[in-house]
Parts: structure tokens; C-alpha cells; sequence
């Protein structure tokens, strides 16, 4: 039975079905009913400077309303949120905080729509103090320059900068400053960074609302230095004490690790330290220094280098010289012996010749010394050899002088 009911009259009733789906087009196009719909619409703030002589700033409790409306089917897909402006004015503001919200339908949309609605229709707004603080600019570098090399300084223009905005945003605040790459560089390095905002714990805030800066662009520049071993050397002045003498110095650390402009530093093999005293010194010299007070303009420490330098200058008593009986003795002459330390005797061959010409000397002040009885034995033997005959004279003990012809004379007749 069912079969027959869809296939008896099937054109009739395929006919009725297409009649009826045209008379349902023309009702809807030509009634035209309305429908209710809605579009959310970004809120317009006006008069946003009427808190300035007051030193306050503002803050709405949303930033976007909803408007609802009344539109003709045929019509609805025409609509957007841009044919709607929804504003505030805070001008408007009173003692309750709140303000009218306003709207306005663009675009000649205001014929195809009607029944408009603002939700929410007034909108809160709190007013904070404004704070105007000022913050140093901070550096940090990223990356590691070339190997040798270490960055020492970055300056920036300007050093300082104005943040200005609510109190609690301000407060969240805690630095500002720059970030550099440094990577691979080995010489100085000029540019510009942005200013970047800190909290206590270092985090970047991104997310701060009506914070603004006197400057945003900074310019900076990186000081690059070049890194090297130095030797250190230390010097005396003066003379220790008599009786004492300067034995010897030591430097602790003997080097130590610089940095300076590489120019600067590829000269430097060796860095003097000031001289140290010694006149009448009777102890050792113990000198400390601080490396980083006393290193020439441009060169500075090392990472990691302790600046503390120990310079020891020793200084030691000479010994005491006795004499065999262990009493004190001056010392000896350059000339004269030392009977502690005697020294050997040599050869006659060996003889060296300092001492044959002083023995040499020696004899010709003893011929010199005795010069008168010389002279007399001298006369007689040259008046023997050349056959002459001299009178004889009596000496001091008035005994007199045989000649030798008598002496012969007397021994033969004996």
C-alpha cells in the first residue's frame, strides 16, 4: 500500500511539491522579516588627556561593547562590526566612575537596521596616580667575542632614561636596559639596541599597559680588549746597613694576565713595578701591591686575575771574621792571608807575576834602605878589579879594613 501511494499520480505529486517550494520563496522575499543579531565593536576612548592636570591616568574596565540589532533577513550578511562605532568620552567621567557609552551605525547602514543596543550601556573607569621615574641603562651581552679577546665596557647615549606611567605598572618595574650580541667580535663596536623593561627577577616584561619612555632607541658602543701574559719585574734602590747586603728579590705571581687595546698591549712583554727602598735596611723587605692602582692608563687586569702582587726583597747580615781564639778580627787586607782560609802555596815556576813584581819591589826598597854600605863594598870590589888602591877607613867599632893583598899575606905567613 505505501508502494502505491508514492507511485500513483507521481507526477502530480512531484508537481505539487515544486509549487509549493516557489510559493515559500516569494512569501519569504516578499515579507522580509526581521531577525535579531549582534556584532562586537572595538571602544573608542575621547578626551583621553582629562586627567593630565591632575597628574592621574585612567584605566577602562573593557575595551570592546556588543551591539545588538533588529535586521531584515535578506540583509543580515551585509552587517559587520565596522558599520558600528561605539565610543566614550571622559569628559563624561563623574564621582561613581562611570561613563555613557555612545555608539553611532556608519557605512548608511542606520535604513536596513533598527532597535540598536549598546550592553554594557556605561562603562567603569579607574583612576591611578601617574609616576614618572627615572632608570639607569643596563647592558647585557650575548654570545662570547673572538678567543683573546673580552669586552670591558659598553657605554650608551643617553646613560639615563624617563619611564612615565600608572603607579602599578611602574612598580612592576625593576630595570631597563640593552642587549648586545657580542659574538666573534675582536674590535670595538658601535649601534643601536631597544630598550628592554626588567622585573626584581631579571624576566623581560612585555606585557606593560600605558608605560612610555623619553627615548626608546639608545645608542651604544662596546670597548673590545685584548687579553695577554705579562712579566713582572721588580728593582732596589739604596744601600742595606753596613755589616749587611742585598741578596736577592722575588716577585709572586711573576706574571700575570692583562688587557688593554690590542695596539696597546701586543707592545707590552714586560711591566716594572715600582722601585722598592732598601738604604739601611738590616731585615728583608716584604712589599704588597694592588696591580689594578698601578697599571698605566688603558691597560687593566684580566678576568679572573687577583690584582694582589708580593714583591720579597732579602736581605742578609754578612758573617763575623775571629781569630783562632774566637774573638773577633778585623777583616783582612786584600793583600794578607785570611788563617781560616789559608791560601796554598805554589811552585817557584808557578810564582804569578802580580807577586814576582812585588817581590821585585820589595827587594829594590831593601837596596834603597841600605844604600850607604852597599856603596862601600861596590867601591872596594870595582878599585880591586881595576887595580887601584883606596885608603882605608875605620868603621864605627874603629877597627881597620884589610885589603885583600894583606889578608893573602897574613894567611901565608900564618
Amino acid at each position: 500500500m505505501i508502494r502505491r501511494f508514492f507511485t500513483e499520480n507521481f507526477s502530480l505529486k512531484a508537481l505539487s511539491l515544486f509549487l509549493a517550494f516557489v510559493i515559500w520563496v516569494l512569501v519569504v522575499n516578499v515579507s522580509k522579516p526581521e531577525i535579531s543579531d549582534s556584532r562586537t565593536v572595538t571602544l573608542e576612548v575621547l578626551n583621553q588627556n582629562a586627567f593630565d592636570s591632575d597628574a592621574k591616568t585612567w584605566v577602562a574596565d573593557r575595551t570592546s561593547v556588543t551591539v545588538s540589532y533588529n535586521v531584515r533577513t535578506d540583509m543580515r550578511s551585509s552587517i559587520s562590526s565596522s558599520d558600528f562605532r561605539a565610543y566614550i568620552s571622559l569628559s563624561d567621567y563623574s564621582i561613581t566612575g562611570s561613563v555613557p557609552v555612545y555608539y553611532e551605525v556608519l557605512n548608511g547602514k542606520e535604513s536596513i537596521i533598527d532597535n540598536v543596543q549598546i550592553r554594557p550601556s556605561v562603562v567603569r573607569i579607574t583612576l591611578e596616580n601617574i609616576q614618572k621615574k627615572k632608570f639607569d641603562i643596563k647592558y647585557t651581552t650575548t654570545g662570547d667575542p673572538k678567543s683573546g679577546y673580552r669586552v670591558i665596557n659598553v657605554a650608551s647615549s643617553p646613560e639615563s632614561v624617563y619611564i612615565t606611567g600608572k603607579e602599578s605598572e611602574i612598580g612592576r618595574i625593576s630595570a631597563v636596559g640593552i642587549e648586545i650580541d657580542v659574538t666573534g667580535i675582536s674590535t670595538n663596536q658601535d649601534g643601536i639596541a631597544q630598550l628592554v623593561y626588567y622585573d626584581a627577577n631579571g624576566n623581560k616584561l612585555t606585557n606593560l599597559q600605558g608605560v612610555t619612555s623619553n627615548e626608546d632607541n639608545i645608542d651604544y658602543s662596546v670597548t673590545v680588549h685584548k687579553e695577554k701574559n705579562i712579566n713582572l719585574l721588580s728593582s732596589v734602590t739604596g744601600t742595606p746597613a753596613a755589616g749587611y747586603q742585598y741578596e736577592s728579590t722575588t716577585v709572586s705571581p711573576d706574571s700575570v694576565a692583562l688587557s688593554s687595546l690590542p695596539g696597546v698591549i701586543d707592545s707590552m712583554t714586560v711591566f716594572q713595578l715600582p722601585e722598592i727602598n732598601i738604604n739601611e735596611a738590616r731585615d728583608s723587605v716584604s712589599v704588597t701591591y694592588d696591580l689594578s692602582q698601578i697599571l698605566p692608563a688603558g691597560v687593566e687586569l684580566a678576568k679572573d686575575q687577583d690584582p694582589q702582587i708580593n714583591v720579597l726583597v732579602r736581605i742578609e747580615k754578612l758573617p763575623d771574621i775571629k781569630d783562632n781564639h774566637g774573638n773577633p778580627a778585623p777583616a783582612p787586607s786584600p793583600g794578607q792571608a785570611n788563617p781560616d782560609n789559608p791560601t796554598p802555596s805554589l811552585p817557584e815556576s808557578e810564582t804569578l807575576p802580580h807577586q814576582t813584581e812585588a817581590s821585585s819591589e820589595h827587594s829594590e826598597s831593601e837596596s834603597v834602605d841600605s844604600s850607604e854600605p852597599s856603596s862601600n863594598v861596590t867601591e872596594s870590589g870595582r878599585a880591586v878589579h881595576d887595580g887601584e888602591t883606596k885608603p882605608e877607613e875605620n868603621d864605627s867599632s874603629g877597627e881597620t879594613e884589610q885589603s885583600p893583598e894583606e889578608t893573602v899575606e897574613e894567611t901565608a905567613h900564618n
